[in-house]
């Protein structure tokens, strides 16, 4: 009797620690969601504030991972264009004027990746991903000036 309660009370526990590390690392990387509309021939240049999820600090790619902290911030763009266009069209996403707390001293450390960055855009909806990540520093003093820091940028999509 004894060792059927046991072995019912391990798998509880093996389904529970599964559930609990798959709720975990599902948390790490969040993405954020925003819907835009843009015209023929015009640019569409929206200022992006990117944060870690709250309780979470975004740190460089490759250091030792702590249990707060996120390597990457993915931010997601649902483009479409405003009236319907005979022919596809040819949309790109570019990433300026990128600054770390408001200082643009430390900004080569920040590494913006879209996917895609040019695409063909008709009637429908283009899903545009934006990840967010840090380059590990060389020295401590810079690591701590970069480190949960506000990172902002401008994205530029244009569809011509």
């Amino acid at each position: 009797m004894i060792r059927k309660l046991a072995i019912v009370l391990v798998a509880l526990l093996a389904f529970g620690g599964t559930v609990s590390a798959y709720s975990y690392w599902d948390t790490l990387q969040e993405t954020q969601s925003e819907t835009l509309t843009i015209g023929e021939g015009t640019d569409l240049v929206v200022a992006v504030n990117a944060t870690a999820p709250p309780g979470k600090v975004l740190v460089p790619t490759g250091v030792v991972m702590g249990v707060n902290d996120v390597d990457a911030i993915v931010l997601s763009y649902d483009v479409n264009l405003s009236k319907e266009a005979q022919s596809a069209l040819s949309l790109s996403t570019t990433a300026s004027n990128i600054l770390i707390n408001g200082d643009a001293t430390h900004a080569s450390y920040v590494n913006i990746s879209i996917a895609p960055v040019t695409t063909s855009i008709n009637n429908g909806v283009v899903t545009i991903t934006v990840t967010v990540t840090l380059t590990e520093p060389l020295t401590e003093a810079i690591y701590d000036a970069i480190i949960n820091q506000n990172i902002t940028f401008d994205l530029t999509f244009n569809a011509s």
